[in-house]
């Protein structure tokens, strides 16, 4: 009992001592012998207390898993980066043949080669074709190329639009990542030309003209050219027919009242008229036979395209009154 109670003095004097020692300063023995007797009572008691210890606590960032996707890249994607030719809205006359050209870059992955092909969508087609080559070259990933189609303004005034998209080798269409691009017009009507006046001295292909279109109403009289007093008189004459006033001068009432509409399969001196205008005025290579055939027909449309009006290869009043005012 002596022993324990020496032990139970001693023991917290030490540890008081200890505390107080320099980290890290020699002991003597008989603090040894201290410290051993009192971890050996420590130990027989079983009041030893487990050591705390602490984490250290990791510096630096943290790294987080990311929950972000890559979207691939589309093997065929186009974007639109300008109108070449006819920005939206473009006024042009009916029956005009125009060239619409687009400035579109490759955004896809894979390149464009000839075998691509540019293809009407939907809308006005405008005469334009169903396909055709996008380009002769190639156009690499993040390239651009000037895509062009040929196409008509429509015979009616109005606004037209026609949207488009490009055909990949393998029969896939595809366009803008927001859809089609397009071409969009707004066709005006011709502007109307005057009747001309014609009257005696006058010579020209216009005067073998009226004087074909005055045989074909019925009236004697030599196709010469040469508006002299014979052609005079037969215009006097038809203009007492048709209750129009007798000058002999064939302006805008005696021309709208002289010509007669024609088209291809008709025969006579109305056709001999149109002929004789197109290969001697405007230098079609055409026989002057009366005779409306495939080549006059042709003919006639290319006139027709030229000059703003609808191409449909009809002589009527708006294609009569250009082909003797130009």
């Amino acid at each position: 009992m002596k022993y324990i109670s020496f032990i139970s003095i001693i023991i917290p004097a030490l540890l008081i001592s200890a505390c107080n020692l320099p980290t890290g300063a020699p002991q003597d023995p008989q603090g040894l012998v201290f410290t051993q007797a009192a971890q050996t009572v420590a130990a027989a008691a079983g009041s030893a207390t487990p050591a705390i210890t602490s984490t250290p606590v990791p510096t630096g960032t943290i790294a987080v898993a990311s929950t972000a996707t890559n979207t691939p890249t589309p093997c065929n994607q186009a974007s639109f980066v300008a109108d070449v030719t006819i920005p939206d809205n473009t006024s042009i006359t009916v029956g005009d043949g125009f060239t619409k050209t687009w400035r579109l870059r490759n955004v896809g992955s894979c390149t464009w080669t000839s075998s691509y092909q540019l293809v009407f969508d939907s809308g006005d087609q405008m005469g334009g074709p169903a396909s055709q080559q996008l380009t002769a070259g190639s156009v690499a990933p993040n390239g651009t190329v000037d895509v062009s189609v040929n196409l008509v303004a429509p015979g009616a005034p109005g606004t037209y639009k026609g949207n488009w998209k490009i055909r990949e080798p393998g029969g896939a269409v595809f366009g803008l990542s927001t859809g089609p691009f397009w071409v969009q017009i707004k066709a005006t009507a011709a502007p109307q030309a005057d009747w001309p006046t014609y009257e005696a001295g006058d010579t020209g292909p216009e005067v073998f003209a009226l004087q074909h279109l005055l045989k074909a109403r019925g009236y004697v009289l030599n196709a010469d050219g040469i508006f002299g007093p014979i052609t005079e008189a037969r215009v006097e004459d038809f203009q007492t027919d048709k209750n129009l006033g007798e000058d002999g001068i064939v302006g805008p009432e005696t021309w709208a009242a002289l010509i007669i509409q024609t088209n291809q399969g008709d025969t006579g001196q109305e056709v001999r008229a149109v002929q004789k205008l197109l290969k001697d005025k405007y230098g079609y290579n055409i026989n002057v036979d009366g005779i409306f055939g495939p080549d006059t027909s042709n003919a006639v449309k290319d006139f027709q395209s030229d000059n703003g009006l609808a191409v449909d290869g009809i002589v009527g009043p708006n294609t009569w009154r250009e082909l003797v005012s130009n």
